[in-house]
């Protein structure tokens, strides 16, 4: 059971309102429980890569390796038909919608026009887009000079894909998040050590700004070296007190995933998520930086690059209840509503941009809430990046879709530039024939 201190939830719709019954019905011990984009990120325009169209190898029964385990907390209860080697739930699969060709679509030309319009005007050599309807590839266009299968860094939505692979270490019962984590990084002390793991994904935990630690972007250390750093730092406020958009609580999460597996993270999102729903051009990995070798210190919370089809396979699996279409069960449907319920609302809303703030945005677990319901759960949840690539589940409209841009003029965490924005979201409702949600 994915217990929560303060706030009931009720999810809407189909799979997600059988999450809630679930949640509401189960007993069990305490259990499971983004004003900046990460900062020193170089405008990218230079790792922008344009490859030869590829198509995707067939799904096969991909799991993942076993990892060491932590005491933790009950594991969510899954229908299964069987499990893999290795501990990966297997349960029935689905083909996958996403194809390596344009799908296009009528009633998305106008919303085709639009992104060029915005890419003539801010200069940028093109853009792509990527629309799911009830399950359904409905739209896949590249525009300007880009293709289906161009390399992009996508900054925070990175959060999103990081948060998944670490609830999935929480659905395992290899980490509970609630129990501080000084559980499972043993030498932290003092006021850190109390900290936890919904604190690090919700972003409440106190720590400070990743542009105030050089070791963030030092990439001659390793993550555990620098997070040794991070915590031994005065905290901003205490746990669970103030909600502060930065880096630093992802930082932190990464390296308690990598201690109670094992495993390095780069290594450890490849194995959980990219490798079962073949996101074979996403990575975490660095590129060498001024012809050195590429460095073991990931960026979790904005790190990633990734393609239009990468990214809509990922989102492809959190609308098909977390399964991937080989039937490997990467995160559980509770997980995912967990993930998807407001987690700040008891916190003082400190940082973020300054929309956001105004606004104050519902955060989830390591993603945005950008509209809910009146008991905090996500109708429209989104992780939008510094440069501009948006990300987005809509419930209302049974959408979810990627708008892939480099826009160095949408530098905060709206991801709202002269070419990017929510624009995106609320022209593909239109599209489909609803409206975008105003709540």
């Amino acid at each position: 059971m994915f217990a929560r201190p303060h706030r009931s939830r009720v999810r809407r719709g189909g799979a997600l309102a059988a999450a809630a019954l679930i949640l509401a019905g189960t007993a069990g011990t305490a259990g499971c429980a983004r004003g900046r984009e990460e900062a020193g990120a170089a405008p990218p325009t230079s790792t922008i890569v344009v490859s030869g169209s590829s198509t995707p190898s067939p799904p096969s029964a991909s799991s993942t390796p076993s990892t060491s385990s932590t005491p933790s907390t009950t594991v969510p209860t899954t229908s299964t038909a069987s499990t893999a080697a290795g501990g990966s739930t297997v349960v029935a699969g689905y083909p996958s919608a996403i194809v390596d060709h344009v799908v296009a679509d009528p009633r998305f030309d106008a919303l085709g026009r639009e992104i060029e319009r915005r890419d003539r005007a801010a200069g940028l050599p093109g853009a792509s887009l990527l629309v799911l309807h009830d399950g359904e590839l409905v739209e896949q266009e590249a525009f300007g000079d880009y293709a289906l299968d161009t390399v992009v860094p996508i900054a925070s939505a990175s959060k999103w894909m990081s948060g998944v692979v670490i609830m999935s270490l929480v659905d395992e019962g290899k980490i509970a998040l609630d129990a501080p984590i000084s559980t499972y990084l043993t030498d932290v002390t003092g006021p850190s050590a109390a900290i936890t793991m919904r604190q690090l994904l919700s972003f409440t935990s106190g720590l400070q700004f990743d542009e105030k630690i050089p070791c963030f972007s030092d990439r001659t250390i390793t993550l555990a070296e620098c997070n040794k750093t991070i915590l031994a730092l005065p905290l901003l406020g205490a746990p669970g007190t103030g909600y502060r958009y930065t880096g630093t609580h992802l930082h932190v999460a990464a390296g308690v995933a990598e201690v109670v597996t094992g495993v390095p993270w780069d290594d450890l999102v490849e194995q959980r998520l990219f490798t079962p729903l073949h996101m074979e051009a996403t990575t975490f990995r660095r590129l060498p930086a001024e012809g050195d070798a590429a460095d073991g210190h990931p960026n979790p919370a904005g790190g990633a690059r990734a393609t239009l089809g990468d990214y809509g396979r990922f989102l492809e699996m959190l609308v098909h209840d977390g399964i991937a279409p080989d039937g490997t069960r990467i995160i559980t449907r509770e997980a995912i509503a967990e993930m998807g319920t407001d987690q700040i609302a008891d916190a003082a809303y400190v940082s973020a941009s300054a929309p956001r703030k105004q606004a104050k945005t519902p955060y989830g677990l390591a993603h945005w809430l950008d509209r809910t319901d009146d008991r905090g759960h996500a109708v429209v949840e989104s992780s939008p990046g510094k440069f501009g690539f948006r990300p987005w589940i809509d419930h209302e409209n049974n959408i979810a879709g990627v708008h892939l841009v480099v826009d160095t003029d949408s530098e905060n965490d709206t991801g709202e530039g002269d070419a990017s924005g929510g624009f995106v979201m609320e022209l593909s409702a239109k599209a489909l024939g609803g409206a975008y949600p105003s709540r």
